[in-house]
């Protein structure tokens, strides 16, 4: 049995603390993994071995170019990632958070993980115009040995896999097939990740996505916030409540729904 994967990519909000109590609610036997709100990807990693095929996307193109800049040569991103290293300071952090992307896909994809794992709490965050406005981590260093690990598994785990950008609603699962997704939650990072928040009007629009793959017989599964609004919303579905330990914020422990069409 493969061992498991570390994701090569820090993301507050990842799946990696409560992999195992969404597990148990994961379908098997079926065909193709989609999962259209990437981030971190640590629980594609996770289940990966489940499925046959997998289709991983993400609006952010700055994510999924480094995924595939990872997938198609982790040594080549590691060196440019060295260099970030030597060059590393908070003068040097500022500066490039002004001219992060590149037309190098192995390049922009250093630049995006250099920044990510340097930033405060390695938070990601952008303004309207997708600029950074991240806070550089002080008393810290690049872990290269760590990202040279991680990338290196997490490239031979994406041989096969399809990644693109674009909105979840561009997908097409069929009968067979599984969907996770993990949405900017409700009333919580909303308007971090993406230059347009995920608002209320986005949240419906998945939720009848959500509709558009029940009503054809495709299993999913939703992760949000444990909200009155969402769980409205989701009234016709299971609703299974997952409990997460926080580093940030006042409560360190909170409740969060995972939202199934199991049957």
């Amino acid at each position: 049995m493969p061992q498991q994967n570390q994701p090569f990519l820090p993301w507050v909000g990842g799946k990696r603390a409560i992999a195992d109590q969404i597990i148990p609610h994961i379908p098997t036997g079926l065909d193709t993994y989609y999962e259209p709100f990437l981030g971190g990807g640590a629980f594609f990693f996770r289940v990966r071995e489940k499925f046959k095929k997998h289709a991983l996307s993400d609006i952010n193109l700055r994510l999924t170019t480094s995924y595939n800049a990872v997938k198609k040569n982790p040594a080549a991103v590691l060196e440019k990632l060295k260099e970030h290293g030597e060059k590393d300071s908070k003068e040097y952090f500022k500066e490039l958070q002004l001219y992060p992307d590149a037309n190098d896909p192995v390049q922009l994809a250093a630049n995006f993980i250099y920044l990510l794992n340097m930033s405060f709490y390695r938070m990601y965050r952008v303004t309207k115009n997708n600029r950074f406005r991240m806070s550089y981590r002080t008393n810290s260093k690049l872990p290269l040995e760590t990202l040279q690990y991680n990338m290196t598994r997490c490239s031979v785990q994406l041989k096969g896999v399809s990644i693109t950008a674009g909105d979840f609603s561009f997908i097409e699962p069929g009968k067979n097939d599984f969907v996770y997704m993990d949405p900017p939650y409700h009333k919580a990072g909303e308007d971090m990740y993406t230059p347009l928040p995920f608002n209320e009007k986005d949240q419906i629009r998945l939720k009848n996505f959500t509709d558009e793959l029940n009503a054809q017989g495709t299993r999913f599964a939703v992760s949000n916030s444990d909200t009155p609004f969402i769980r409205d919303l989701y009234k016709d579905y299971q609703q299974n409540e997952i409990s997460v330990k926080y580093q940030i914020g006042k409560h360190p422990v909170k409740m969060e729904l995972l939202i199934t069409n199991n049957t």
